[in-house]
């Protein structure tokens, strides 16, 4: 494993995450002055709209940055992802408020957001797919491991900024040092990555996407597959359960932050263990386990969930998490094999992206969809099976003739 190459794939990827997920936690700050309304909750929602609209890009950019990758190399469209996010997020940290220069500011909020979303699209599998090609087979699984985890630790940074600079004692303009010092510090992966050798791509083929869709079809489709229920389980206790808990009084604001950020902390801490684990095992074994595991649970969580006792819900949160894991762990490792190396960003990145923007993004508004017309207890438990049971799906050898494209490389 090279330790260098991974380090800067790492800490890049973390800012960038960090970066990312700033939005999320002042999202209650900018909203008012952004989106000025005599209701606060529209206002609100209108700032869940440019949230939203971050997920909405993602794939756009995972296209883009791929086809980028793939005909031209890697280190270069990680050079880009990068400088967008720096730039889009210290765009949003400058703007002037709605008072200030009137509809220009929500529409110039939204464009950087837009942007930020962008640059994600393309981060996160490039990075893992850049990072994998230079690592040999058998520790891929937790060399993927580990660029997923740094994702996590980017959202615990995002998360500590948030819980500082809104703090009482602070200034009314205090929520614009953490985006200007982000996207100024994010120029740190810049100087690690600039040293990384580029991948050499044998032969490049004109439009990889084309090559995606006709060559490898149903690795494509297996990618979205993985992809989708991917981050699903994660959206159902951050996006879905903690939220909902703390509308209805159950936890504080500060308790909802607290187990958002226990979370995530879980997810960095074994993530790379699962990830060692999968190069004993086996990447689809372990991921199979882990999709079988949530189906199983889904229903008692869900249970424990609507009596609405904290400890048990954070218990039970604790072991859906620990099978989530296990699918997340070595998905990078495993989507880096559907595909070979002249459209693997393309496929990896966009179906991955795809599948997220789909189903992944959409999480918590389809459970509490389910939850109003099917029952807080039924409908978000049988979207949590559904979904487990597309990842498993997905991890099935669906031809012999798959076999040979999933040759390491």
């Amino acid at each position: 494993m090279n330790y260098s190459v991974l380090r800067a794939l790492m800490i890049g990827n973390a800012l960038e995450y960090y970066d990312f997920f700033l939005y999320s936690f002042f999202v209650s700050i900018l909203s008012p002055l952004f989106f000025p309304a005599s209701d606060p909750l529209t206002a609100l929602m209108m700032g869940f709209g440019v949230f939203a609209v971050g997920f909405v890009a993602r794939p756009i950019g995972a296209l883009v940055f791929g086809h980028w990758g793939d005909r031209y190399g890697r280190k270069k469209a990680l050079f880009g992802t990068l400088i967008l996010m720096a730039m889009s997020t210290i765009g949003i940290g400058l703007l002037p408020s709605y008072e200030g220069i009137g509809l220009v500011a929500p529409v110039l909020l939204v464009i950087f957001r837009l942007l930020q979303g962008f640059a994600a699209g393309g981060e996160v599998n490039g990075a893992a797919v850049f990072g994998l090609e230079k690592t040999e087979t058998r520790k891929r699984g937790i060399a993927g491991a580990l660029i997923i985890s740094s994702a996590g630790i980017g959202a615990i940074m995002a998360t500590s900024m948030g819980a500082l600079f809104t703090h009482g004692i602070m200034p009314d303009w205090a929520w614009r040092v953490p985006f200007c010092l982000g996207g100024f510090v994010a120029f740190v992966g810049l100087y690690l990555r600039r040293a990384l050798d580029e991948s050499e791509i044998k032969h490049p083929v004109t439009v990889p996407l084309f090559d995606v869709i006709q060559n490898h079809p149903i690795a494509f489709l297996k990618a979205i597959g993985v992809g989708g229920f991917l981050h699903v389980p994660f959206y159902i206790i951050v996006g879905y359960m903690n939220p909902t808990l703390h509308a209805e009084g159950v936890i504080t604001g500060f308790e909802l932050m607290i187990m958002n950020m226990l979370v995530t902390l879980v997810g960095v801490l074994v993530i790379p263990l699962l990830g060692y684990v999968s190069d004993k095992l086996g990447q689809g074994r372990v991921m199979s386990w882990g999709a079988m595991g949530q189906m199983a649970l889904a229903l008692p969580v869900l249970m424990v969930y609507t009596e609405g006792n904290l400890f048990p819900i954070l218990l039970v949160q604790m072991m859906l998490l620990m099978f989530a894991e296990a699918f997340i762990a070595p998905s990078n490792a495993f989507l880096n094999t559907l595909f070979p190396p002249e459209c693997r960003y393309t496929g990896v990145a966009f179906g991955s992206c795809f599948g997220t923007a789909l189903f992944g993004g959409t999480t918590p508004l389809i459970c509490s969809h389910l939850a109003k017309n099917i029952g807080p207890l039924w409908g978000p438990s049988l979207y949590l099976m559904g979904m487990a049971l597309v990842g498993f799906v997905a991890l099935r050898e669906w031809k012999p003739r798959l076999a040979l494209a999933r040759k390491p490389v």
